[in-house]
Order: structure tokens, then C-alpha cells, then sequence
């Protein structure tokens, strides 16, 4: 996280809190990163051998303040929070959801 505007490589929309998804290895020259935004980097985070950093790097985040979730600075909710866990994408990840009464909770399947 390190609060410059970047693309995230899966939806390509500017962020201001990027995740380090993968490092890029070159056997001749540079390597490259791809980030993500946080949404994104949950998927990243449910994918077979995903690097740890990621689930670390998303738990700082939302333990961070001030964090608010890309749904709210998106939408027009400015004092909106993620603070209420929801269902984790993979072992060791909290994922949280915002309880603003404005955002609706979604209704589990079933």
C-alpha cells in the first residue's frame, strides 16, 4: 500500500490504496509487479499458491484509518466504513463490508 494512484491490472480503474498481487520474474532483465485495487486483490487472494503478502497486505488495509471500502468512495457515502466481517475469500483473510444503513446487507443464498 502505498497510497499513489495506480491501475489495478484486473480492472484497470485507478486506486489510491494498491496491493502487490504477483511479482513478474525475467530470466534476462527486468521483472515487473502488478497491483491491484483492494477489491481485486481479494480475488487475487483466493487463487491456488497466491504469495501470503497478499492476505497481509489486505489486513492492513482494512485495519488502517480512515480505509474506507471501494463500493463507498465510489458511491457518494463519504463517511462510510468496511466494519463488519463478512465471508473471508480464503483461510487467514478478514474481508469486511460496510453496515452503513445505505448500503443494503446482501442475503445469503440458500
Amino acid at each position: 500500500m502505498s497510497g499513489r494512484l495506480l491501475h489495478c491490472c484486473r480492472c484497470g480503474r485507478l486506486t489510491d490504496r494498491p496491493v502487490l498481487v504477483e511479482v513478474i520474474e525475467s530470466g534476462s532483465g527486468p521483472g515487473g509487479l502488478l497491483y491491484a485495487c483492494p477489491a481485486h486483490a481479494r480475488w487475487f487472494a483466493t487463487r491456488p499458491g497466491a504469495p501470503s503478502w497478499i492476505a497481509e497486505e489486505l489486513r492492513a488495509l482494512a485495519a488502517e484509518k480512515g480505509y474506507r471500502s471501494v463500493a463507498c468512495r465510489l458511491g457518494q457515502h463519504a463517511t462510510c466504513r468496511e466494519d463488519a466481517e463478512a465471508v473471508p475469500p480464503c483461510e487467514g483473510v478478514t474481508v469486511l463490508r460496510c453496515t452503513c444503513p445505505c448500503h443494503p446487507v446482501p442475503v445469503p443464498p440458500g
